[in-house]
């Protein structure tokens, strides 16, 4: 599948090299660059993006309401008239690296930040792909200066995928595994795939025993019936359901505000769990309706909170804290922070521990709908972190590993934790963890769920026998 689009990315160089017009003369470059275009649509075609949804050409714009202005990139993905991404593809000869690269990256900056300044479309903005090939010239000081402006756009979360080659020696080079050009065809797609309505294209195995509500599922809530009894949280009630035409019990979830803010959250709920259902410790979304008024998931065994009894157990809780942690790292990874991790959310799905409710999810930097919109206070008291009573849009992974390790204390100590005060087992090694992970210092804390990970590994191994 990349094996095309990284020949064509090669041969565009050699096309350049071997030409003999001026490759700076304006529209050269742009010419050449359609074969690496027309690569990376057969590629996108091959990972389930319908042909009909792309854009290229003259036809490749993202609304003005994205921007200052109506804004042409070289791939536009859109369904139903909604943007679902969108890709610039950008090249630095090595005749002109080193004099335009300070401009290019203030160009690129530019027109994602425009993008992601936008408050108009409820939150939702189309991913943002960046497939940029230098040509490695004299200068010793243009490849670690772009990239180190390449993993900023990655840090700041200005492009969702970033595709980084760099040509030399005739030889087409990745050098960061990050920005790998299969790596961001193959997760470009999965983003895409994850923001069209419908169902999922490629069912996952964890998910195949629900394959005939997932192939059935369209939208729409009369496709269930429902228990009369839900159960209700704060800003959700959950029925207990049935797919009519397949029997297959389901958890049915309706929103209980009308609010736009509510369909807001239900709606980032939907958006990050589709984009992790193919992860096994993720409670996965398997219908929903276009304005988010309800979704659909599998109906869970149990919870955590019911499992108390089993979680005393430190062989059960480390696998418990192994699990949520996995799915912890992979949302970390795409810039989204849980902001509320307490027992009732990890359930337990078909015998394996899952991770929900993502309804405060704060999304990526650059994504949030409403600046100020975030509150004053964030989370679940006891198991909230404290920086999410100032600041809760500041959420950082730390956040939300504070929250973990206080379900880690709640579960060993049996006590409901106090907004605040420290609550610590009497044993080793889960009481070192533990300590370490809610550090009301958020700077004490490991910083990363690896760090958090090697500090249990770590501990474990000091205290075996």
């Amino acid at each position: 599948m990349t094996e095309a689009l990284m020949g064509a990315a090669r041969n565009y160089w050699v096309d350049v090299n071997n030409r003999s017009q001026d490759p700076l003369r304006p529209g050269a470059l742009s010419r050449n660059l359609k074969p690496v275009i027309n690569a990376t649509v057969n590629a996108l075609i091959d990972r389930g993006i319908d042909h009909s949804w792309i854009q290229v050409g003259h036809g490749a714009y993202l609304p003005a309401s994205f921007g200052l202005g109506k804004t042409h990139w070289d791939i536009v993905v859109a369904k139903d008239e909604t943007p679902l991404g969108a890709i610039d593809f950008t090249t630095l000869p090595a005749l002109s690296a080193s004099k335009n690269l300070a401009n290019r990256i203030h160009d690129l900056t530019s027109r994602a930040f425009s993008v992601r300044s936008s408050h108009e479309h409820g939150g939702l903005q189309p991913q943002l792909g960046l497939f940029i090939m230098l040509e490695q010239g004299g200068s010793v000081y243009v490849q670690p200066k772009l990239e180190e402006a390449l993993n900023q756009f990655q840090n700041d979360a200005l492009y969702d995928e970033i595709a980084y080659a760099y040509y030399a020696d005739d030889v087409l080079r990745e050098p960061q595994a990050g920005m790998t050009v299969q790596r961001f065809i193959e997760r470009f797609s999965r983003r895409v795939l994850a923001r069209a309505v419908g169902p999922l294209e490629e069912i996952p195995p964890n998910l195949e025993r629900y394959r005939e509500v997932i192939e059935a599922a369209r939208g729409v809530k009369n496709d269930y019936a429902l228990e009369r009894v839900p159960k209700r949280g704060g800003q959700a009630e959950v029925f207990r359901a049935t797919h009519k035409a397949s029997g297959i019990d389901v958890a049915f979830k309706r929103r209980l505000s009308p609010g736009k803010k509510a369909a807001v959250r239900m709606g980032r709920e939907i958006e990050i769990s589709r984009m992790l259902n193919e992860h096994p410790h993720v409670m996965p979304v398997l219908d929903f309706d276009a304005e988010h008024h309800w979704f659909v998931m599998p109906l869970a065994d149990t919870t955590a909170e019911e499992q108390a009894l089993h979680l005393k157990d430190p062989k059960h809780l480390h696998n418990m804290i192994k699990a949520v942690a996995s799915v912890l790292a992979e949302a970390h990874r795409h810039g989204w922070r849980h902001r509320d991790i307490k027992p009732s959310n990890i359930l337990v799905l078909d015998g394996r521990w899952t991770l929900a409710d993502w309804g405060i999810v704060r999304r990526p930097r650059g994504q949030t709908t409403f600046i100020g919109r975030t509150g004053a206070y964030m989370g679940t008291l006891g198991f909230a972190p404290p920086e999410l009573s100032v600041k809760p849009h500041d959420a950082i992974p730390a956040s939300d590993i504070y929250s973990l390790g206080r379900v880690a204390a709640w579960a060993l100590t049996g006590e409901w934790p106090q907004a605040n005060i420290p609550l610590l087992p009497t044993q080793e090694p889960w009481r070192t963890i533990i300590g370490e992970a809610t550090q009301h210092e958020i700077e004490r804390r490991p910083q990363s769920i690896d760090e958090l990970l090697t500090l249990i590994d770590r501990e474990h191994n000091k205290h075996r026998s």
